[in-house]
C-alpha cells in the first residue's frame, strides 16, 4: 500500500515550506500552488505533510495500481470535486494486481538516505535484473521490507549511498538478492557496506540464476522450470 499525497489548491497559499522539506525534490511552487514535478521522485512517506502551516496536505492510503506507477499528487477544485481513491484511479489492496511494494522510488539514486521508511527495518538490497528472473519475489522478499535496487556493474557512486543508508538508519536485517551472472557482486557490496558502516545486522544473501533458480549459501532451494 501507498499513501498519495493529495493537496488542497483552495487552502494553499504557496508559501513553500513544504518543497524544502521534500527531501526528493518532487514538489515545486507553480504559478503561486504547490504542485508534484516528478511523481519517480516522491515516496510517499509525507515529510511535506507535518511542516504546512495551511494543513492543505493530506494522505490516502491506496495501491498505485492501473498504470499509476507512484505515489500521485492532485490539486482539486471545483473541476475535481470528487477525490476519493477510486476517482483517483487507485484501488484497494484486497483487488487483483497489486504487489507487496511499500514505498516509491527504490532505486537507490533516488531514495533519501534519511527516509524513515529505513529505520529499523528490514531491508531488501535487490538487483535490477533479480525482479525479472524470479516471478514470486514481492511475496517471498519485497513484502515486509523496505527496498533498495541497483545494478553494481553501473555503480555510479551508488556504494556510498548505501553506506549513508546504512549509516544513518537501524536497519533490523538486511536481505541481499542478487544474479549468478559475473558483473553482480552485490553481495561484496553489501558486506562492504555494512563493514564501512559500522553496523552489525543479520546479512542474508540470495543468488538467482537466470532461469528463476534460487540458492543460499550454495544450495538450490527453488526451480522454476517454465521458462
Amino acid at each position: 500500500m501507498v499513501k498519495a499525497i493529495l493537496i488542497d489548491e483552495f487552502k494553499c497559499d504557496g508559501c513553500g515550506v513544504c518543497v524544502e522539506a521534500c527531501h526528493e525534490g518532487a514538489l515545486a511552487i507553480i504559478n503561486g500552488k504547490a504542485k508534484m514535478v516528478r511523481e519517480d521522485f516522491c515516496d510517499g512517506l509525507g515529510d511535506c505533510l507535518p511542516v504546512c502551516p495551511r494543513g492543505a496536505i493530506s494522505f490516502i492510503e491506496a495501491c498505485s495500481c492501473q498504470g499509476q506507477d507512484a505515489p500521485v499528487i492532485i490539486m482539486p477544485g471545483v473541476s475535481q470535486p470528487n477525490s476519493t481513491p477510486k476517482a483517483l484511479g487507485l484501488i484497494d489492496m484486497n483487488e487483483a494486481g497489486c504487489g507487496e511494494l511499500r514505498q516509491w522510488p527504490i532505486k537507490i539514486g533516488l531514495v533519501s538516505a534519511v527516509s524513515p521508511i529505513f529505520k529499523g527495518a528490514d531491508m531488501l538490497l535487490a538487483s535490477d535484473c533479480s525482479a525479472f528472473a524470479y516471478s514470486k519475489i514481492h511475496e517471498d522478499f519485497i513484502k515486509g521490507r523496505a527496498v533498495v535496487t541497483f545494478c553494481p556493474k553501473f555503480d555510479g557512486g551508488h556504494r556510498e549511498k548505501l553506506i549513508e543508508i546504512l549509516s544513518k538508519n537501524d536497519p533490523k536485517s538486511l536481505t541481499v538478492v542478487r544474479m549468478t551472472v559475473n558483473c553482480c557482486s552485490l553481495d561484496s557490496v553489501a558486506r562492504d557496506a555494512l563493514n564501512r558502516s559500522g553496523k552489525n545486522i543479520p546479512l542474508r544473501v540470495l543468488v538467482i540464476d537466470q532461469r528463476g533458480s534460487i540458492r543460499e549459501g550454495g544450495q538450490r532451494l527453488q526451480r522454476c522450470d517454465n521458462i
